[in-house]
């Protein structure tokens, strides 16, 4: 932090200062991170690798295996739809009727990656919460520059439950490139969680 070069001609010039700079400190105080153990680290890797094979499955078309990352009972919130449960959350990640793959001759696709950056995990237990700015990347080919086409943020609730990390409440906050199918439910929000 830049402060000033202070001359003061006389203790209340001191005095004064000494005041400033006294009512400067409690902006400047971090909030206090979680204490990382052995066993918090281990957790805060398996829950990150979660997240991010989740990403990745879902980038490559593995609709189907979504659910698999979540409680039987979980809350899955895009953009304000909800899908309760399982079942629910398939369905929400399923393609549209009208997307089934035709025969194309091959042509380079665009490929659309997902940027997970700024995890903030805490984890009390078998508890644990999860925050993450994504951000979604369109590559049109290998002569194009990529492009930025949404982003927003993600606020998970997990459980572990037999030893591996899942999903019970998933809050998906969009910032900008919302897809049209959410316009109708779309509210802006901050993290709905309340603090472990």
């Amino acid at each position: 932090m830049f402060l000033p070069k202070l001359q003061c001609k006389s203790k209340a010039h001191i005095v004064c200062a000494a005041a400033a700079i006294a009512a400067l400190l409690p902006l400047t105080t971090p909030v206090q991170a979680q204490q990382v153990t052995m066993e918090t680290l281990l957790d805060r890797i398996q829950i990150e690798d979660m997240i991010t094979r989740y990403y990745y499955d879902l980038a490559n078309g593995q609709a189907h295996a979504m659910s698999e990352y979540f409680t039987e009972d979980a809350i899955l919130d895009v953009d304000s739809t909800i899908a309760n449960g399982r079942a629910e959350i398939e369905k929400l990640y399923a393609p549209a009727s009208g997307d089934k793959k035709k025969a194309e001759p091959k042509v380079s696709k665009p490929h659309n990656h997902m940027l997970l950056g700024n995890p903030v995990i805490e984890v009390k237990g078998n508890v644990a919460q999860a925050h993450v700015i994504w951000t979604g990347v369109k590559n049109e080919g290998v002569g194009k520059v990529p492009m930025l086409y949404e982003q927003g943020r993600e606020d998970s609730e997990l459980v572990k439950i037999n030893g591996k990390w899942l999903i019970k409440k998933r809050y998906i906050s969009s910032d900008s490139g919302l897809p049209d199918k959410y316009d109708a439910t779309y509210k802006s929000r901050e993290n709905p969680l309340k603090p472990l």
